[in-house]
């Protein structure tokens, strides 16, 4: 995929607050996550914590060490880390790998960090918190996201081959059936099922076309109806 987008998935939300993160580097909102920190704090009595205060202490600076030296982000021994670490600060450290940065200006202003890092100060914030992430390790959502948006690639492909030329029709088609409305960027709203959905309705529809079992645009777009008549909830199926 080569759009970095911002997600805003229900999958993603803590106490309330929607997580950003970016499709294409993964880099999540530790902004985000302070505001959700500062909601479960209100709501259950937490202390008070702050990010940069968890990233700056020594335990936490040696797991980002493994977890940038594993990612090839670091060459440099452990000694040398932490010490540079110890003199310059951990977010200075980081901002110069280029895994945090803070963007935008005003209340748009957000800071943004590499998504294991993320993790680590998630968990080490609140019990809480540490299991809703490790429950997000196990899902698909990033994953489905990817595969949705290149089983649209090869649906257009399909397209392409029997004449159409305009696919915005059919991209709202797809979210009619999948998510029973349409709106612009809608996949970056969804739920990791609902790529899921969608990209097996992209990859059923692509294989239709390169069959013979569509062979036009109108057979492509009542394919569709049908199957957006047929979804459950349609207003107009109960009535039919």
């Amino acid at each position: 995929m080569k759009t970095n987008v911002v997600m805003l998935s229900p999958d993603r939300e803590l106490f309330g607050i929607k997580v950003r993160q970016e499709s294409k580097t993964e880099r999540m909102s530790l902004t985000d996550l302070q505001s959700a920190y500062e909601v479960g704090r209100t709501q259950y009595g937490w202390s008070e914590k702050r990010i940069d205060h968890v990233l700056n202490q020594k335990e936490n600076a040696e797991r980002i060490y493994y977890l940038l030296i594993s990612q090839d982000f670091i060459k440099v021994d452990f000694h040398t880390f932490m010490e540079t670490a110890d003199s310059k600060g951990v977010v200075k450290v980081l901002k110069g790998l280029g895994v945090y940065q803070t963007k935008g200006r005003g209340g748009n202003k957000a800071t943004w960090c590499e998504s294991s890092i993320w993790m680590l100060v998630a968990m080490e914030l609140n019990p809480m918190l540490y299991a809703k992430t490790v429950l997000w390790l196990r899902d698909q959502l990033l994953v489905n996201r990817v595969v949705a948006g290149n089983n649209y690639k090869m649906f257009s492909e399909a397209l392409k081959s029997i004449g159409v030329s305009d696919f915005s029709k059919f991209a709202q088609a797809l979210n009619w059936v999948v998510f029973g409305s349409h709106q612009n960027g809608m996949r970056n709203l969804a739920t990791a099922e609902q790529l899921k959905q969608l990209a097996d309705l992209e990859d059923k529809m692509a294989f239709s076309i390169r069959m013979g079992f569509i062979q036009s645009e109108d057979n492509a777009l009542n394919a569709l109806r049908k199957m957006w008549f047929q979804r459950p909830g349609n207003p107009f199926q109960s009535a039919a």
